[in-house]
């Protein structure tokens, strides 16, 4: 190294802006971390209130379809009683038991419709339109039952049908509820 002399003003100089690039180069990478951390952040709180209104969605649902479930129940329970109307001998017996009948089927049949309601407010379509075609049939198996007289009327035979199609839609409908609530 002859001729050279070894300038320390330069090392000093140097040493500046390797510190000044190091400093630039510490806030980038603050600043991009921060940015990631702030990114992931939103997306876990986007991914968790999108879970929380999935399992509120679910839980709304489940309840509209128990709820209609129970009311069918309910008025299934009041046409049932047409088995006490056949073990009675008594035209007066069964007449009375047949009016008890009616009045108590109104009442159930507008709770039916109530909760059919419920269900076509949250859906889905499918377990909507099964709502909608289990109310429909309670509707007809009410107004069935309301022209009866005392249970022996050649009408009895359209109530059964009814009756047997309300109960067998009941089913379907509580499929498709199944069906709505799965966990995929």
């Amino acid at each position: 190294m002859v001729g050279r002399s070894c300038d320390t003003r330069r090392m000093g100089d140097s040493s500046w802006w390797v510190g000044v690039l190091t400093a630039v180069t510490a806030l980038g990478a603050s600043w991009v971390t921060s940015r990631g951390n702030a990114n992931g952040a939103r997306v876990q709180a986007e991914v968790a209130a999108h879970t929380k209104e999935v399992a509120d969605a679910r839980d709304r649902r489940r309840e509209a379809y128990k709820d209609l479930s129970a009311q069918v129940n309910a008025l299934s329970e009041v046409l049932w009683r047409m088995e006490v109307v056949d073990q009675s001998s008594s035209t007066a017996t069964r007449t009375t038991i047949v009016g008890e009948m009616q009045a108590a089927s109104r009442e159930a049949v507008s709770r039916v419709t109530k909760a059919s309601r419920d269900v076509l407010l949250e859906g889905p379509a499918d377990v909507a339109e099964r709502a909608r075609e289990l109310r429909r049939l309670a509707v007809n198996t009410h107004l069935l039952l309301i022209r009866l007289v005392d249970g022996t009327d050649e009408l009895r035979a359209d109530y059964n049908r009814a009756y047997r199609l309300f109960r067998d839609h009941h089913i379907r409908f509580i499929e498709a509820a199944r069906n709505a609530l799965e966990v995929r």
